[in-house]
């Protein structure tokens, strides 16, 4: 008899053993996962802005020069306080672009252009596979689209590289 309860005692105390290793790893992927999380936001925040940032130089370097910018390095100087009237489907002012004013550019920012092969169409950013804010992306290839088609639709453009 003696022995039977003394094996049961050894049981009760590797299921508690088990169930504390349990109880701390769960805890651990909980933190870990707010860590990761909380790293991907901030990532994200830094790349909306970037992405915020460029596509307004853009719409800057288009409206002052009637083409795309071939190169992003060339637009880290452009400066502008307003755009031609969009009704709205572009912004009209840098604060409406990017709120707390622009980023200043950078050659290791995480934007990247696509152009259009055919040379006909409106650049498109993304950042590079990076996490964004929900609808960033489409908002600010919405502006260029936009601008795009109210300033050089059917004509053939030079488009960002």
């Amino acid at each position: 008899m003696m022995a039977q309860s003394a094996s049961t005692a050894g049981g009760r105390r590797l299921a508690i053993g088990f169930a504390m290793l349990f109880v701390l790893m769960s805890l651990f992927a909980f933190v870990w996962g707010g860590v990761v999380t909380a790293g991907v936001r901030e990532r994200a925040v830094i790349a909306d802005r970037q992405l915020r940032s460029t596509a307004w130089r853009m719409l800057c370097v288009a409206a002052a020069t009637g083409e795309w910018p071939s190169d992003l390095s060339s637009t880290a100087t452009v400066a502008c306080d307003a755009l031609p009237a969009g009704d709205g489907r572009w912004p009209a002012s840098p604060d409406q672009a990017c709120a707390g004013g622009l980023e200043p550019w950078h050659r290791d920012w995480m934007v990247v252009v696509s152009t259009d092969p055919t040379g006909v169409g409106a650049p498109r950013l993304s950042a590079g596979g990076k996490a964004t804010g929900l609808g960033t992306l489409e908002t600010v290839n919405g502006w260029i689209e936009a601008f795009h088609q109210a300033h050089f639709a059917g004509k053939t453009a030079p488009t960002a590289q």
